[in-house]
């Protein structure tokens, strides 16, 4: 069971932009590596935003972790961060064997699009 993660599906509404994520983070205390079209947040196992401002590809968010807690922290750190700086998103969580493990948001109707 070491090649099973624990997954996060998210979605912003609008998507920020680049620098508007790096400010958030940052002022947040969070460490971030920013690449061309994305934000990486180091002080989590996995959690990136791609794909902003670059190309016909939408924006995304792929994070994971080796178990639903350690996801679940992330998450929460990532969207105080967000919500602080009034993005509006969700985050929904699965364990590695693909069960619901959390739903965060943020101004996001808690019926809309949850699984």
């Amino acid at each position: 069971m070491s090649d099973m993660f624990a997954v996060l599906y998210g979605q912003c509404e609008p998507w920020p932009d680049q620098p508007a994520l790096v400010r958030c983070f940052s002022q947040a205390g969070m460490r971030i590596t920013r690449g061309r079209h994305s934000v990486r947040v180091d002080d989590c196992t996995h959690f990136v935003f791609q794909h902003l401002g670059g190309g016909p590809t939408e924006p995304c968010i792929e994070a994971d972790a080796p178990d639903a807690c350690s996801l679940l922290a992330d998450a929460q750190r990532v969207s105080a961060a967000l919500a602080v700086a009034g993005v509006r998103h969700r985050f929904e969580l699965f364990d590695a064997d693909e069960q619901p493990a959390g739903y965060l948001h943020h101004e996001w109707p808690c019926d809309e699009g949850q699984r």
